[in-house]
């Protein structure tokens, strides 16, 4: 059955005030999982688009195989030709500059997460360096994800009916590497849409005040409220948000990056118009309305999210095999 990315995207749209919580709780909880994997954002963003490469090459050379996620742990690894990671492609696809692609790669086969054979001339990703509890989290992560956004989907009539949290977590489990490749091919384009504007810290600490800020949101409606859109929470967040903000010591503590290295970010945050600071030193979204960049840049940047979440979410109901 094919799914409309257009329409998927208009229903999150029209929802924004109920759906994009658990985005932004999503996209939080990845990036701390990713940095805890490879200790670095950047590398981990490099990290996701040679692990795409990889497996998309897998997928279209093993129709048939064992998709499942024991599978991703194979003994024996999935080998793609190194000159397929062209560092000025790598740049260029996630707005990096190119010496910078270059030393990640060497930190990241230096320290084991990925392997070159003998003559280098083909690289794989070493999965024994993943714990395999991260991946339970990621999954339990998207499942619940999923499985939230579906309650929307049904009631517009794209199916019939809701899936629940355990049948999609199953789905994912036995169709993993599948499942992996909508997933890293949507974050490769979130992330490196807002590389053009920041740094991966900054984004991570821009995603934690996004997260508070639409959950103080949804939590101060109640059931008579209408849903609200897109430019009803963007043009009027620094109204809605009801809650306090967040401290740099918070998004350290959270983030795992140095609190003087978030002062630094959140002053530059500031500065541009995106965050607030109040008397207390805690940041939330800031009036965007009197902010040129968030009028141009956030804005075409949440709405260029909602298209990858369409085109994402699509993907997703399309491989996914119980009849609707």
């Amino acid at each position: 059955m094919k799914f409309d990315p257009r329409k998927i995207t208009k229903i999150i749209e029209d929802n924004f005030s109920h759906l994009m919580p658990d985005f932004y709780e999503m996209q939080a909880e990845y990036l701390a999982s990713v940095n805890y994997i490879y200790k670095d954002l950047d590398g981990s963003l490099i990290a996701m688009l040679l692990t795409s490469e990889l497996y998309k090459n897998f997928l279209e050379k093993n129709k048939g195989s064992d998709m499942s996620l024991r599978s991703f742990y194979q003994r024996n690894p999935i080998w793609i030709p190194k000159n397929k990671f062209k560092i000025i492609k790598i740049s260029k696809t996630l707005n990096l500059p190119r010496e910078t692609v270059r030393r990640k790669i060497k930190k990241l086969t230096k320290d084991n997460l990925f392997i070159i054979n003998e003559k280098e001339k083909f690289l794989s990703i070493n999965t024994r360096m993943i714990d395999e509890r991260i991946l339970h989290i990621q999954i339990e992560n998207l499942s619940k994800f999923l499985s939230k956004f579906s309650i929307f989907f049904s009631r517009k009539k794209l199916f019939t009916r809701q899936v629940d949290r355990e049948t999609i977590k199953k789905e994912i489990e036995n169709k993993f590497l599948i499942y992996l490749d909508f997933f890293l091919n949507f974050q490769i384009s979130y992330f490196s849409n807002w590389r053009k504007s920041f740094d991966m810290e900054t984004v991570y600490i821009a995603l934690l005040c996004a997260l508070n800020g639409t959950s103080s949101i949804r939590k101060g409606m109640t059931s008579k409220h209408k849903q609200l859109n897109t430019d009803d929470i963007f043009f009027n967040i620094h109204k809605l948000h009801q809650s306090y903000g967040l401290s740099a010591t918070t998004i350290s503590e959270i983030s795992r990056i140095p609190r003087a290295t978030v002062t630094r970010k959140l002053l530059v945050l500031k500065k541009l118009g995106v965050l607030k600071k109040d008397s207390f030193q805690r940041y939330a979204a800031g009036n965007y309305s009197n902010s040129e960049f968030a009028k141009t840049i956030v804005y075409s940047n949440v709405k260029n999210t909602l298209v990858y979440l369409g085109i994402f979410f699509s993907k997703c109901l399309e491989t996914y095999t119980v009849k609707l």
